[in-house]
């Protein structure tokens, strides 16, 4: 709760910042396509893409002519999976994100935005299941991985009729997330681990 309730404070004082006449709220939805950077790689495990999804809300206040200033909320399922001979491997991590945006409109219904984004770990599990003997290992991701996961957002957009836009984003992460000290899961303590989310969202403005 405690970590919800700073999201918020977040959207909300980081709009108190702008004084706009034109402000328009809506919500979102979409998949993610997430994985891992992993540094130096080792073998196991190689991650691959996991497919997630995200919802949440957002909120687009209009700064001068085109420029937009648009400050997300969301809930988002990430991480990464990894198979090889012996071994199936599992990240599985649930985010809220605050992500605030700045957007530009371009022309004829397309824009393009940037901006930092701030996730706060609110669950998760590392999976690990032995493909001869079927013994399964889980490891609470609060345990292994650091609370704040901190990247930059880019994308392209469409707006539609009816209030509608889809979006393409690429969230890449800065922050080496790897916590486990005491090399209690699969990654050892000395490779950095770093989100990288490819997004395909919809949105719909009131």
């Amino acid at each position: 709760m405690k970590k919800i309730i700073l999201a918020l404070v977040m959207i909300i004082g980081s709009s108190t910042l702008i004084s706009a006449q034109n402000i328009q709220f809506g919500v979102k939805g979409g998949i993610n396509l997430s994985n891992l950077n992993v540094s130096p790689v080792k073998d196991p495990p190689a991650p691959s893409v996991r497919l997630g999804l995200n919802i949440g809300g957002f909120a687009e206040l209009g700064i001068i002519d085109n420029l937009l200033f648009r400050p997300e909320i969301m809930l988002s399922t990430q991480g990464a999976n990894d198979e090889d001979p012996d071994v199936t491997q599992t990240v599985k991590l649930t985010y809220l994100n605050t992500a605030l945006l700045v957007k530009y409109n371009i022309a004829g219904g397309i824009n393009i935005f940037a901006g930092p984004q701030v996730g706060l770990l609110v669950g998760g599990k590392f999976l690990e299941e032995d493909k001869i003997s079927g013994e399964q290992s889980v490891f609470n991701a609060n345990a292994v991985y650091k609370s704040t996961d901190i990247s930059l957002g880019l994308g392209a957009g469409y707006d539609l009729d009816m209030g509608l836009s889809i979006d393409l984003r690429y969230n890449h992460g800065l922050t080496n997330n790897n916590d486990d000290r005491l090399g209690s899961a699969f990654y050892d303590i000395d490779q950095e681990l770093k989100s990288r989310v490819v997004q395909i969202n919809l949105s719909y403005k009131f």
